[in-house]
């Protein structure tokens, strides 16, 4: 593993935009992946979900007309966003029509649940969309799904909750909440396999103690305590799981690292490109197909020197200051979107036979729960990618019936990704009669 020694911030820089431009090679893959490649008979699907935390303000974001965006007087904040509008698919009237807890709004994003609606519970969730597309399509790769997270710093960043992906009882998977740590989960972070094998060992004997004798302790629990108790061995028996998977892989190589190691100290925005670089990085490695993304809101107006906080950004009222201050992050947000495909659409897809790129076999969504003021409807919705079947972006689309249900998406990206469901949540149908 590579590692920046030269602690010159400006070096540094210089060194990681020379890392975000540059391409995976194919010839950095394992020998096993590169046969794969060869033999790949239809290319492979890739599913990213993206959450932004709170929304935008409705003249900076939302286009007053449907049909073809370049034709069209589109908001100020779009003009970040012009070279990539072709590549760009735009949702109108989706709405979580379950989730019932207004100011945060990416707790119930891909699960679309109502978090607050259980009797006797302050807090619940349910199994998210990328956890039912894990369970199908990741079993031919090194990790399931992969979370990307903010780091625990990140306070009033109009998430909610820990993630944005929740196992099958409803408990978080938090992730991997800095570059670093991502790259050492696709890289193996230079450990030898007998050191692999040391720390899996050691896992598994923490977890060891950590189990309990449930069936004997549940009868002396109240009936809150006895669901605690549930969720708590629910979460050991998979982090179990994970830990037998990580054996069962042990013998098979990490990909050879392209880049070095990334160092802290980035800041939001450019910890945000790393990650699009890291993500990116995984698909082609095929180290995963199913990620998500939980995007640093409140770390990126930091980065951009703003000083309000996102929550603040959505009482703008009739304030011109806080008018101005969300366009500048409405603009920003697109950029960096933009920025995305561009690095989707430069990335070669080692497994797709027809040499396509990882765009092409891709399915994209980039949104949040929340459009603004936490209001869950209309939620901000951009989709992009090739993997959508009959989508043809460069179109501002609206679903026919008002509060159409967020859901549908979310089923309609599984069906069109194989994986075999007739509905996800709340849906009452699919989109693919709104964008097609």
């Amino acid at each position: 593993m590579n590692i920046i020694t030269n602690t010159s911030r400006r070096s540094f820089l210089t060194n990681g935009s020379k890392c975000l431009a540059l391409p995976f090679l194919t010839s950095l893959l394992p020998a096993n992946l590169q046969a794969a490649s060869d033999k790949a008979a239809k290319p492979v699907k890739r599913l990213l979900w993206m959450s932004m935390g709170h929304g935008h303000m409705e003249k900076h974001f939302y286009p007053t007309a449907t049909g073809t965006l370049k034709d069209m007087k589109l908001p100020p904040a779009w003009k970040a966003l012009q070279k990539n509008l072709a590549h760009t698919t735009m949702v109108s009237n989706l709405t979580n029509k379950q989730n019932k807890q207004p100011h945060e709004g990416s707790e119930a994003l891909f699960s679309s649940c109502n978090v607050v609606g259980f009797s006797g519970k302050s807090r619940h969730n349910s199994i998210s969309c990328d956890q039912v597309a894990a369970e199908h399509l990741g079993q031919s790769t090194r990790y399931e799904s992969m979370q990307l997270n903010v780091r625990p710093k990140e306070d009033g960043n109009g998430h909610g909750g820990v993630a944005v992906s929740y196992r099958k009882d409803g408990s978080p998977l938090i992730g991997q909440r800095t570059p670093l740590e991502v790259y050492h989960a696709l890289f193996g972070g230079g450990l030898t396999k007998q050191q692999q094998l040391a720390m899996l060992k050691k896992e598994r004997s923490i977890f060891d103690l950590l189990k309990i004798d449930t069936a004997d302790t549940k009868r002396r629990l109240s009936k809150g305590d006895q669901e605690k108790l549930e969720e708590y061995t629910t979460s050991v028996r998979d982090i179990e799981l994970a830990i037998s998977r990580q054996q069962d892989w042990i013998n098979k190589p990490y990909p050879k690292a392209g880049f070095r190691a990334p160092k802290d100290g980035l800041g939001a925005e450019k910890e945000m490109l790393m990650m699009y670089k890291l993500l990116v990085t995984a698909y082609q490695t095929d180290s995963t197909r199913v990620i998500t993304y939980r995007m640093p809101d409140a770390g990126l107006l930091t980065s951009m020197n703003i000083g309000q906080s996102p929550h603040t950004l959505s009482h703008y009222g009739s304030n011109a200051a806080l008018h101005d201050l969300n366009l500048k992050r409405s603009t920003k947000w697109l950029q960096l979107y933009s920025k995305l495909i561009d690095m989707l659409r430069a990335a070669k897809d080692p497994l797709d036979p027809n040499g396509g790129t990882i765009f092409d076999n891709s399915l994209v969504f980039w949104g949040g729960g929340l459009r603004t003021a936490h209001r869950n409807t209309n939620v901000p919705c951009l989709l992009t990618g090739g993997g959508f079947k009959g989508i043809k972006h460069g179109y501002h689309r609206k679903a026919t019936e008002e509060n159409t249900p967020l859901a549908n998406l979310w089923t309609t990206m599984l069906q069109d990704a194989g994986v075999p469901i007739k509905a996800f949540a709340d849906a009452n149908g699919h989109t693919r009669d709104i964008y097609s």
